[in-house]
């Protein structure tokens, strides 16, 4: 007894032991220092290891650290690196700083003034119009991705024209919106964005996106309800504030031409099982034996598991089994049995490669009393998706005029067009292309479906598929049910300056922001969830206009 009482001490002191080298955790907050808002993803590492963790959307963060841990590295974009020393402490806080490279660099604040950026008391980080333009992205708020601290955006989906989310330092609240308030050249312009639901919808991309990445001088993002203090309640979640290109001073006519090409491929694909075809198994939905038998009459049930679309059927072995695709004689009803056999790639085969042609020509000019610059801009756009495009054109136009030495004006109109004959729909209904990508049979050619776009099956009259009770054929729903949207959109101010001193003057901006938009969706007779087909039609108006005036 004496002797298993000692065994049983060193197991718990081996126990003990074994807990004691696993180390410390760790627990703590990331905020800025500049006005102490949280900051999530920031890398948490314990130096000179590959230990570490990041912060979550309320900048916190918990860390299990070896006994012989000697400090903490805190890192993350466009802030300078932090390391504090461990010390036996459980919690370490740490307020980050932004890394400002430039003493002396200057910023455009709220209503477009200028200052110092040492002297303003809140967060605030340029990106360069060079930046967004280099990214080559058709949304502008993309070209954002990874060049702001804090700065958080996701794509609703990954057609050709999504919409993009974007939140600084994580979300706010969880009732209202979280995304900040967009300001170009000190005129509030809206951002009404359409993301997909979990069950089904279209995405119909974010009004932001209409902006013209080659017109873009800089982006300064203001963090902070201190920062966005003069927008109200609307910059509660920070400020994107954007600075159009204004004429150059320089000796005669500026002209710049840019062109630009680009590819775009599906990057990952699911990956499945090429082992089993369509089918339920040994047993159907009734519990009746079939052992593992599939024959395909109709797609709805009249053959043997050919309504279903899980793949618990028989083995892909080269076995002759009558198919959807099989030869089918109209007059004794029967289709040719065909090998039953896997096609790996059949997912891939419903993509295609994108393309992106982006044309640019700009003229500006400038002397001692005028400035001027006029832009052009088309963007077109393929979607990896079969038969979804993006077409976007850009007409800018901005003027100043010095009427005398203490008065001076300027004016900025933008006219954009943004529209696409088809956009993809999303979600969990069977106008998503996708959604029977989880549920089809191993066997299915969706290559070979394409050629049968217009074939109607002699058997159900229906559009051909190779299963008629759940999915329509992917290639008709990309060609025949689409979704179409067209935006035209008027962005413009003007702008008196009277100087009375060299320190005192006064401003007046007028600015406007609207835009028309018609959506059409059209769902073609046949089609699974719309026999009789359907068609809907929404036209909507917005139209924002702003003054302000100060001294």
């Amino acid at each position: 007894m004496k002797k298993l009482a000692m065994l049983l001490a060193c197991f718990v002191l081996a126990g003990t032991q074994f807990l004691w080298a696993q180390g410390t955790v760790i627990t703590g907050t990331v905020t800025g220092k500049e006005d102490g808002q949280p900051i999530p993803g920031v890398a948490v590492l314990v130096k000179g290891t590959t230990i570490g963790t990041i912060t979550d959307f309320d900048g916190k963060y918990s860390l299990s650290v070896p006994q012989n841990a000697v400090s903490l590295v805190f890192s993350f974009v466009g802030m300078k690196t932090v390391e504090v020393p461990i010390e036996g402490k459980t919690t370490i806080d740490v307020a980050m700083e932004s890394d400002v490279l430039g003493i002396s660099e200057v910023v455009v604040t709220a209503l477009g003034i200028t200052k110092e950026k040492k002297s303003i008391g809140y967060a605030i980080q340029d990106v360069s119009g060079d930046e967004i333009s280099k990214a080559g992205e058709k949304n502008m708020v993309n070209a954002l991705q990874g060049k702001v601290a804090g700065v958080f955006i996701n794509n609703s989906s990954g057609s050709v024209a999504s919409s993009s989310r974007i939140v600084i330092r994580g979300n706010n609240s969880l009732t209202r919106e979280n995304q900040p308030l967009f300001v170009v050249d000190g005129v509030p312009i809206s951002n009404t964005y359409n993301t997909t639901g979990g069950y089904g919808g279209i995405d119909y991309g974010n009004a932001a996106m209409d902006i013209n990445p080659s017109d873009i001088e800089s982006i300064t993002v203001l963090k902070g309800g201190n920062a966005a203090a003069l927008y109200g309640q609307r910059g509660a979640n920070g400020v994107i504030m954007i600075t159009t290109k204004s004429g150059k001073s320089r000796k005669g006519l500026g002209v710049t031409f840019e062109n630009s090409f680009a590819w775009d491929n599906v990057l990952i694909l699911p990956k499945f099982q090429n082992e089993y075809g369509q089918g339920y198994g040994d047993y159907d939905a009734d519990g009746n034996y079939l052992g593992g038998v599939f024959e395909y009459v109709d797609g709805m049930g009249g053959g043997i598991n050919d309504n279903v679309d899980e793949s618990w059927g028989p083995k892909l072995d080269g076995r002759l089994i009558p198919q959807y695709d099989s030869p089918y004689d109209p007059v004794t009803g029967i289709r040719t049995p065909t090998p039953w056999i896997a096609h790996p790639d059949n997912i891939k085969s419903l993509f295609q490669t994108g393309t992106s042609r982006n044309t640019s020509l700009a003229l500006e000019g400038s002397n001692e009393k005028a400035n001027f610059r006029l832009s052009m801009t088309n963007n077109d756009a393929i979607g990896v998706v079969p038969n979804t495009d993006l077409k976007k054109n850009s007409f800018y136009l901005t003027g100043g005029y010095k009427l005398s030495e203490k008065l001076q004006v300027s004016a900025t109109a933008n006219y954009l067009r943004n529209n696409s004959a088809n956009i993809p729909s999303g979600g969990y209904t069977s106008a998503n292309i996708l959604q029977q990508s989880s549920w089809h049979g191993r066997q299915v050619d969706y290559a070979g479906l394409k050629k049968m776009i217009n074939v109607i099956d002699p058997v159900t009259g229906r559009p051909f598929n190779w299963n008629h009770s759940y999915h329509d054929n992917p290639w008709w729903t990309m060609y025949k049910n689409t979704n179409s949207r067209d935006r035209q959109r008027i962005i413009g101010n003007v702008n008196l300056q009277y100087f009375f001193t060299d320190w005192l003057n006064f401003q007046a901006q007028v600015g406007t922001d609207y835009f028309s938009e018609v959506r059409n969706e059209r769902r073609a007779k046949g089609s699974n969830d719309w026999p009789e087909g359907q068609y809907n039609s929404w036209s909507s108006i917005f139209n924002e206009t702003n003054a302000s005036a100060m001294l």
